[in-house]
């Protein structure tokens, strides 16, 4: 038992390794000009360990994303927790998705391949997809928050929740490619904080 415990965590260590000379080798090359040998290459492996893991590369992308999101995600659903008001968890959901840039670097790696060193292939197509329908959820849990927060007197009862919502979601997303661009743009919490004040004041009743 003890060996095959030890196979089944050496197994999942190589795993590891593949997808972090994965990151490596498509935040150089971009996701079109990787090969499989590339990554092998990085990890120090060879061809056959890689698809031992991977059934090919675009397994791999989808792996690395997936899970180099994860981690954010939970942080991200922790800003959406019903314990907090409407309006704050608004606020929070905005400032943890940008504060959130500084503090995993993988994360904005993956973030920068996906944004500026992707190009959109039929076989990426489902992956694309899966994305529109993620920032569609977004916007509609934004919106809900929106009309919760104006149920509740917080919001503004003039405002429209899904324009709101698509503001709020467009300031996330942009800021974020700005940040990705130029990391000076957003070059503390405190601009960050004061960004997202300027944003909430349109909104509060």
């Amino acid at each position: 038992m003890k060996w095959v415990r030890r196979t089944k965590e050496e197994a999942a260590a190589t795993r590891e390794q593949i997808l972090d000379a994965a990151l490596r080798v498509f935040s150089r090359k971009g996701y079109s000009a990787a090969t499989l040998q590339d990554v092998a290459a990085e990890a120090g492996l060879t061809r056959g360990a890689v698809y031992w893991h991977f059934k090919g590369k675009v397994e791999l992308y989808s792996a690395l994303i997936g899970e180099r999101f994860a981690k954010a995600n939970e942080v991200f659903a922790e800003a959406l927790s019903p314990r907090y008001a409407p309006l704050e968890s608004i606020e929070r959901l905005l400032t943890r998705s940008l504060e959130y840039l500084e503090e995993d670097p993988e994360y904005r790696a993956v973030l920068s391949i996906t944004l500026f060193k992707t190009e959109l292939t039929p076989e990426l197509e489902p992956g694309f997809q899966q994305k529109i329908a993620n920032a569609r959820r977004l916007v509609d849990m934004v919106a809900d928050l929106v009309r919760k927060g104006i149920a509740a007197g917080q919001i503004d009862r003039a405002t429209d929740p899904r324009a709101a919502a698509l503001a709020a979601v467009s300031l996330v997303h942009g800021a974020t490619a700005l940040h990705l661009m130029d990391p000076t743009a957003l070059e503390s919490r405190a601009v960050v904080r004061r960004m997202v004040a300027t944003f909430l004041r349109g909104l509060r009743r």
